[in-house]
């Protein structure tokens, strides 16, 4: 597992006010010193002395924040984490982002028109850090073969086809989910793909949808009210679309998030479904935490130990990097998957592969003595789904790093020139993505008929975790 150490926006602000603060008696003293002997000072000299005291404070003042350095490898690419606007394309007609970047910058001084490359790097890596993306692990590709080969001969049991097959999504309609995503909120984006994907499930299929902090608001008021509000809107049964839609209409984002609740709820749905006649799979779609004090691992490890045995596949849709690793830890628990998706493009092709999956259950329902093997794509698609989203996390970390700059030079903080210079090492970090991208892909390729175990330790071999 990723092992990351990052300062949170807010951190960064305060870690900022700190050195300033701590600086402020420091600078006084050296600020009186100079006054008394400014008749003393060769004008050229003092100039000079100024803009040695700026780069100073640019260096000093972002070099005081700890930051790493922006990634010179693909295996610090693999390691790479989201920075607190990370996950979020950054658009310079966006007010409300572009507030956010502003913020969590701070008071850092404006680069010198003469800045050295020691300022123009430091610059780049707090504006990296700020708006890097996480890149997909290839150590995920192991548990996304294992769903992809369901139904094979050697898929685990519960990856096995059963006569009857249950789809459940449960949802995050929390006040988080009403954040905007390009020109739709999460929550829209989130409703029209999962309409989609639940109308292409075979007719032969039950299909229900669960909502959870749908009711209240934020406000601590209402936290035990909205903490409660765990509902299935769709009752478990074959696609209806006008019912469907209906269910879909009834709620938008509002409170608090129970996700415990939510996967304790649908457990308690599934009592009677036995993973024995039943394949269970059910999606946890969310964009946050658990904020409601339950614990959401513990509630997924129960429910994958019951006699449900069911498959839980955990999307974050996103997710900050707090929100990632406990989502993670909680598909961990239950043996499922994580994903983290940045918008509805990316759900969608997540839940493409739980389609064609079902199209496999459809043909070995109609004919239990059917080769599925054959039919499948033998888990080549986890790997083209990988090489996507990286791709993706690498055009879209790109674009956050061309708007950064564009939005500093706005402000003041640098010239043009420099904006120019600091976009030519956004260019190289894609250049290294891209470079990646292709790597990875070709190596996957080349391990996906070694077998999963044997692809696990090579893959560890290749690309170990992070020493902590």
């Amino acid at each position: 597992m990723k092992k990351h150490y990052w300062i949170p926006a807010a951190a960064l602000c305060l870690v900022l006010a700190a050195c300033q603060d701590q600086e402020e008696p420091l600078e006084s003293a050296q600020n009186s010193e100079q006054e008394q002997q400014v008749s003393e000072n060769d004008p050229e000299q003092e100039v000079a002395e100024n803009e040695e005291s700026v780069e100073q404070d640019v260096i000093g003042s972002i070099k005081s924040l700890n930051l790493s350095e922006p990634p010179q490898s693909l295996e610090e690419l693999i390691n790479q984490q989201s920075g607190p606007l990370g996950n979020v394309t950054l658009n310079t007609s966006d007010e409300d982002l572009k507030n956010q970047f502003l913020e969590a910058f701070g008071d850092i001084p404006a680069l010198p028109e003469d800045a050295s490359e020691e300022e123009l790097d430091a610059y780049f890596s707090l504006i990296y850090q700020l708006t890097a993306y996480e890149f997909p692990d290839p150590k995920d590709i192991s548990d996304q073969m294992r769903f992809a080969l369901s139904g094979t001969p050697e898929a685990d049991p519960k990856f096995q086809f059963k006569e009857n097959y249950n789809v459940e999504i449960i949802l995050d309609a929390s006040g988080s989910m009403g954040a905007y995503v390009g020109d739709q909120t999460r929550m829209e984006q989130a409703k029209e793909e999962i309409n989609r994907f639940l109308a292409s499930v075979p007719e032969e299929a039950n299909v229900s949808l669960r909502v959870y902090g749908h009711k209240g608001t934020g406000d601590e008021a209402d936290k035990a009210m909205s903490c409660a509000a765990v509902e299935e809107v769709y009752e478990r049964g074959t696609y209806d679309e006008g019912a469907f839609q209906d269910a879909l209409n009834q709620f938008e984002p509002a409170g608090w998030t129970p996700v415990a609740g939510a996967l304790e709820s649908s457990a308690e749905s599934f009592s009677d479904l036995s993973g024995e006649e039943n394949t269970n799979l059910v999606y946890l779609v969310s964009d946050g935490i658990e904020t409601c004090d339950g614990d959401p691992v513990a509630a997924a490890e129960a429910f994958a130990d019951s006699n449900v045995s069911p498959i839980i596949n955990v999307i974050g849709f996103n997710a900050d990097s707090e929100t990632q690793e406990q989502l993670r830890q909680v598909a961990d628990s239950a043996g499922g998957l994580f994903t983290n998706v940045n918008n509805a493009d990316q759900l969608r092709e997540e839940f493409s592969q739980t389609e064609k999956i079902l199209q496999n259950w459809q043909r070995w329902k109609l004919d239990a003595s059917t080769d599925v093997r054959n039919q499948s794509n033998d888990a080549s698609f986890a790997i083209t789904r990988f090489s996507n989203t990286w791709g993706s996390s690498a055009r879209e970390q790109w674009l956050s790093l061309y708007d950064a700059n564009r939005i500093l030079r706005e402000e003041g903080k640098m010239t043009l020139e420099q904006q120019k210079e600091l976009e030519q090492r956004a260019d190289e970090v894609k250049a290294l993505a891209e470079q990646g991208q292709e790597t990875l892909k070709t190596e996957l390729e080349d391990l996906r008929e070694q077998g999963i175990e044997e692809l696990e330790q090579r893959i560890e071999e290749l690309y170990p975790d992070e020493a902590e």
